[in-house]
């Protein structure tokens, strides 16, 4: 299973988002496997993206969902601003786009399950119509709750999302497993996703305290770590170059970036440290090296969801 990492860096001013690339196409240990795959996603001209994990089937339709979500939201809060100027988009505004397109296909795997075990629709279910004409039973009921039940218990190994940047100068920061409540926080400022290599990811931070105070090259070279480790398990490819994501009040280099996974910065600093602690990365001469290695992020003209002269409001 893939891994994918999001960290809250640089006194909240810094968004790190990590992501391996291989998918596998089912689950003996010969399985076919694709070494490219795409799992992050940015969604201009929001200054976010998304890492995801998972079943590609169901991840990638929540990830298309948002997008259209977030495009519907644009548009609505374009459409409001001809009345109020000053209205702006608010955390909870996104929060909402996510929890939408989770339940969007939740109910679509539920009403495919149904089908399949009970060989009816969730809608007639709920309105207490049987395919066999028979009289809604209390045994009917209790079948219905155990197949959406089982459903949405399944839907926790198949759908993993953290989408983090910022909305303006405010952090975005979520995790979303399943259709389990969205998790808006995380102490220490870490969130992670996937299987057994997320374990590992997560010891690899945990070990080196990353938290929110630590700087820029510091927390680069802990996530340049955390996805060595994850690599553990078999499932888990390269990485994909790190989204690395600042407010657009913020000096420059700002708003969406990148860094290669394989900078020799990056690269050199993890093997000096391999066996010592970062402490010394957190200084100004190193953070400058890092902010020198991180290049822009170029979205392709499809990928976004609306004007690029609203960038700089977002």
């Amino acid at each position: 299973m893939t891994v994918g990492i999001g960290v809250l860096c640089d006194d909240g001013q810094t968004v790190v988002l990590a992501s391996d690339m291989r998918v596998t196409y089912g689950k003996h240990k010969d399985a076919l496997q694709h070494e490219r795959a795409g799992k992050q996603y940015g969604v201009p001209p929001f200054n976010f993206a998304i890492s995801i994990a998972g079943s590609p089937s169901s991840t990638h339709a929540i990830v298309s969902q948002l997008s259209d979500n977030l495009k519907h939201l644009l548009r609505a809060w374009q459409a409001q601003r001809i009345e109020r100027p000053r209205a702006r988009l608010a955390f909870e505004n996104i929060r909402n786009a996510i929890e939408s397109a989770r339940k969007r296909e939740l109910r679509r795997l539920q009403a495919c399950a149904f089908e399949t075990d009970l060989g009816t629709s969730v809608n007639d279910w709920l309105t207490g119509k049987l395919p066999s004409g028979l009289p809604f039973t209390e045994y009917a009921m209790q079948q219905g709750r155990r197949v959406l039940q089982n459903v949405k218990e399944e839907m926790k190994g198949k759908v993993g999302l953290i989408v983090a940047g910022f909305l303006r100068e405010e952090p975005i920061f979520f995790r979303a497993i399943g259709a389990e409540p969205i998790e808006e926080a995380a102490v220490p400022e870490v969130h992670v996703i996937g299987g057994e290599g997320a374990v590992e990811a997560r010891r690899v931070l945990s070990e080196r305290e990353q938290g929110v105070g630590m700087g820029l090259a510091r927390t680069l070279v802990h996530v340049h770590e955390a996805m060595k480790a994850a690599r553990k398990d078999r499932g888990v490819g390269d990485p994909n170059g790190y989204y690395v994501i600042r407010p657009h009040t913020v000096p420059r280099p700002n708003g969406m970036l990148r860094c290669h996974p394989e900078h020799p910065t990056i690269v050199g600093w993890a093997k000096k440290y391999a066996l010592s602690t970062t402490s010394s990365l957190d200084s100004r001469f190193a953070n400058d090296l890092a902010l020198a290695a991180l290049y822009v992020n170029q979205a392709r003209r499809y990928d976004w969801l609306g004007d690029r002269k609203l960038m700089l409001e977002l």
